[in-house]
């Protein structure tokens, strides 16, 4: 029997990117130890299971010279590099065009320049896209997006973001996309040329983030870390009874120690206004045995490629859903 196909993802996005600097503890900002912990620790991680990822990068973080050998690194070792945009705006789909373009435009200038690499795929910060970056995903040579998350649970997620930043600004408390997309097909599909939440001809290739059959509960790692094994498994089962291909996302917090001296008081406190992730709390000792055992349940039934592979291997007219 076949494997089915998957991919790891990871959004490399750093407390500078996602908090702007509100929050930390020292002056002149976060650390920059947390990127090449996260990386560094995030390839090993992987290196066992000879599993290339797709890292969706943040441009800001791509300037800062003491960031770039790690970046590049993972880069050259076959990683993919994917565009999470210039200033990881999590109000994304509320800016306008012109300032969309930028987002795209400055992070792929940044990134070739770092990496020597031009991405092809863009994820939106807080998967909050809309289907207006659609045209510019596609004039900007874009083939494929992983921004739309069609979970059920969409509305709670939303009203939660919105109470736990409420310090913050109104775009930036605003998070995922139309509520429209909580019904939006859950294996990869090709997109309309209107919607990237609709099947169709001409448009781009869309990897939702994956959720479980009927119920369509999230399936991630900040999830994961939250919840625990049991839903996981159960997740999991259901998944492959239905035979669907999966990507599970990482975020580089998952793979930095948060009690390490050089980052232990650059936590934000949480609870002022701003949410803090579960992850930044835990051990990384913690955190990498819970995602050992993940991943060795995965290797079992799932082959593992790059995202832009799996756009290429399956074209952009018949999507399957196993591999082979």
């Amino acid at each position: 029997m076949s494997k089915l196909l998957a991919a790891i993802t990871s959004d490399i996005d750093s407390l500078e990117s996602i908090y702007k600097g509100q929050g930390c503890r020292r002056e002149g900002g976060y650390t920059r130890v947390e990127m090449r912990m996260g990386l560094e620790n995030f390839h090993k991680f992987l290196e066992p299971y000879q599993v290339l990822a797709t890292l969706f990068m943040v441009g800001n973080d791509m300037k800062y010279p003491v960031n770039q050998p790690s970046m590049k690194a993972m880069a050259d070792a076959g990683h993919e590099i994917a565009n999470h945009s210039m200033t990881h705006a999590q109000g994304f789909r509320l800016l306008s065009e012109q300032e969309k373009e930028a987002e795209l435009a400055g992070m792929e200038e940044i990134c070739l320049q770092v990496t020597g690499v031009r991405p092809v795929g863009f994820r939106s910060p807080g998967w909050n896209v809309g289907d207006d970056a659609l045209p510019i995903l596609k004039r900007r040579g874009y083939i494929y997006d992983s921004s739309v998350h069609p979970t059920s649970l969409m509305p709670i997620l939303k009203i939660m973001h919105w109470y736990t930043m409420r310090d913050r600004s109104a775009a930036d408390r605003t998070t995922m996309g139309s509520l429209r997309y909580m019904f939006a097909p859950v294996a990869p599909y090709r997109t309309s040329t209107r919607s990237l939440a609709q099947k169709g001809q001409n448009g781009i290739v869309e990897f939702p983030i994956t959720v479980t059959p009927v119920l369509r509960l999230p399936f991630f790692a900040t999830f994961l870390v939250s919840t625990g094994m049991e839903l996981f498994r159960a997740s999991l089962c259901s998944l492959k009874a239905f035979g669907y291909p999966l990507q599970f996302q990482f975020h580089l917090s998952d793979f930095v120690d948060y009690n390490h001296p050089d980052l232990a008081d650059q936590v934000p406190l949480g609870g002022h206004g701003q949410y803090v992730p579960r992850a930044l709390r835990i051990p990384l000792a913690n955190k990498l045995r819970l995602f050992r055992e993940v991943m060795d349940m995965l290797m079992k039934d799932y082959t593992f490629i790059t995202l832009k592979e799996w756009s290429v291997k399956v074209g952009y007219t018949h999507l399957h859903l196993a591999k082979g």
